[in-house]
């Protein structure tokens, strides 16, 4: 899938969330192969961008469902993307790109009363998609007020987002009505599954908040995964299609966790089913497909009806999850 990747040419991806995901897991990849025609295409596409003032690309409007949305945090993630490749090759303009980005995010960015990080300026809301554009790039750049953030994050949105009897997540909570999405999402919990595997790498694994998080959704993912392997994109509903993304990004969140020694060995079986799963069914020359489209928080017959196919954050979260299978 990476090979395939880097026959399309940089120009065609954005600065935007799906592709910082998509380049994280490309970095993923050299960092276990060290091919350098990965790093290659990844110098090509940040070229790209580079030149331009960082502010400007984390203030540019967005419209990607119909209104403008002022410091987005779909624009943070390419900035941890380009951490990587500044640790694979080290170049000042590629870690001021991240120390800007993540200077932003701290004292910049929209926070709720609690210091939740709001999904753009003046959205008044946790989304849970907000947690993997910001935690892995505070922990990655491993700073103690960031790496404290990024768990204080998580643990923030647990308290609103993260079902007390399920402990599977939901997408969003609005902190001025105090209304809540309904239903579990399956790339929800995917991001938030992610975003503590990264914070733990940073943490030594050590967070008792964030075990007790973790260790509640690992149950509900447990109770929910299908007997292919998936999840789904209503996790508590079998009915809704298997997502590719959210079981991706499980197998990675599960497998880095064990490796770090925060879960226990034998949790590693259901990520390793699910890795079997994806291959079977959605992956073919260099594509993965069953991937729903870009998801905004409504209830749950939304979900279950949004398009599945290829889309750069499902070639993303399959990269990153095939990483943490190789060092296996």
């Amino acid at each position: 899938m990476a090979d395939r990747l880097i026959t399309v040419a940089p120009e065609t991806f954005a600065y935007n969330w799906g592709e910082g995901v998509q380049q994280i897991g490309l970095m993923k990849v050299y960092e276990r192969t060290k091919e350098m025609k990965y790093l290659d295409w990844m110098k090509r596409w940040t070229a790209l961008y580079e030149g331009k003032d960082t502010r400007e690309l984390l203030n540019v409007s967005d419209k990607p469902w119909g209104g403008e949305h002022s410091a987005y945090c779909g624009h943070w993630s390419p900035a941890t993307a380009i951490l990587l490749l500044h640790q694979a090759a080290p170049k000042a303009r590629y870690l001021e790109i991240a120390e800007a980005t993540a200077a932003f995010i701290a004292k910049e960015a929209e926070r709720s009363p609690e210091g939740g990080l709001g999904h753009w300026k003046g959205s008044h809301q946790l989304w849970v998609d907000t947690l993997y554009m910001a935690c892995p790039l505070l922990s990655a750049l491993g700073r103690k007020e960031y790496v404290r953030d990024s768990a204080e994050q998580i643990v923030t949105y647990a308290k609103h987002l993260q079902d007390a009897d399920t402990g599977l997540f939901y997408h969003m909570w609005d902190w001025e009505t105090g209304q809540r999405t309904p239903g579990p999402w399956g790339r929800g919990n995917g991001w938030v599954i992610m975003s503590i595997a990264d914070t733990m790498e940073a943490l030594g694994g050590k967070h008792a908040e964030l075990r007790r998080v973790l260790e509640a959704q690992v149950r509900g993912l447990e109770k929910t995964q299908d007997a292919d392997g998936f999840w789904h994109t209503v996790m508590d509903d079998g009915s809704s299609y298997p997502e590719c993304s959210a079981t991706s990004m499980v197998v990675y969140g599960v497998l880095k966790l064990v490796r770090l020694g925060v879960l226990p060995a034998a949790k590693a079986g259901m990520a390793m089913k699910a890795w079997k799963a994806v291959n079977e069914r959605y992956v073919k020359d260099g594509l993965v497909t069953g991937v729903s489209t870009g998801t905004v928080p409504k209830g749950r017959e939304y979900y279950r009806k949004l398009k599945a196919g290829t889309e750069t954050w499902g070639t993303g979260a399959y990269l990153l999850a095939g990483s943490e299978v190789d060092r296996r």
